[in-house]
């Protein structure tokens, strides 16, 4: 019988080479726990999936602004009534071709925002007292005042998503502060008033941004968070 002797220094590299794979094996394990568990990443994903939700909403809210004045409606005919809406929309039964969320004029289904986005539940704010630096003209009279939609009360995780989506700079990751006031108190019903402008402070952020979400700056308050989308730039 042949006995193979190992040398000593042998017998130490083999010992290092079995702690080492199973080092690297435990920690193969780790990563792939991590990875498979159930919720590791869940509060990211659901809101990627509610921003692309948000986004989408608010381009058939466009599409059927748009819809309504192809059929020869004006900007001032426009309506956002619906049963579930504030009663200061009007009725939906008022020249249904003018009426976004009827049938027979934009065609826009009424959503509720995604759950767990708002800080405040609130309904969608339909507004024509604001507008937003070169989008439309940039007269300070009454013609330039856009129609918006306003998400209300939304969280600064939400925000800082829906702006990084749309190229707007979050400084130190957090939204852009209007510098003063944003109307968010009267519900549009056919007229356009120039009152107020999205901006923040001299940084231009929401400059040409027919998208994006700021904080408010003392009107809406300070530590809120408020996502628009430009449905008609005049």
């Amino acid at each position: 019988m042949i006995v193979i002797k190992t040398k000593p220094t042998e017998a130490g590299n083999i010992l290092i080479y079995i702690l080492g794979a199973i080092f690297l094996l435990g920690l193969l394990v780790v990563m792939v726990k991590g990875s498979s568990t159930p919720g590791s990443n869940i509060d990211r994903e659901s809101l990627l999936i509610q921003v692309a939700e948000v986004q989408q909403y608010g381009q058939e809210l466009e599409r059927a602004v748009a819809y309504i004045m192809r059929n020869g409606h004006s900007e001032a005919d426009i309506r956002f009534a619906h049963p579930d809406a504030d009663s200061a929309y009007g009725d939906i039964t008022d020249i249904p071709t003018r009426q976004v969320f009827a049938t027979t004029g934009g065609a826009a289904k009424y959503r509720p925002p995604p759950n767990d986005i708002q800080t405040t539940p609130t309904n969608w704010f339909f507004s024509g007292e604001n507008r937003v630096s070169d989008v439309g003209t940039d007269d300070t009279n009454n013609s330039s005042a856009d129609l918006i939609a306003v998400l209300q009360n939304v969280s600064a995780a939400f925000c800082v998503l829906i702006n990084d989506k749309n190229n707007i700079t979050n400084p130190s990751d957090t939204p852009p502060q209007d510098d003063s006031t944003v109307e968010l108190t009267t519900e549009f019903a056919g007229a356009y008033n120039a009152t107020q402008l999205i901006e923040d402070s001299g940084a231009l952020f929401f400059n040409s941004k027919l998208e994006g979400c700021f904080e408010g700056g003392g009107t809406p308050a300070t530590g809120t968070y408020h996502y628009y989308r430009v449905l008609l730039a005049r």
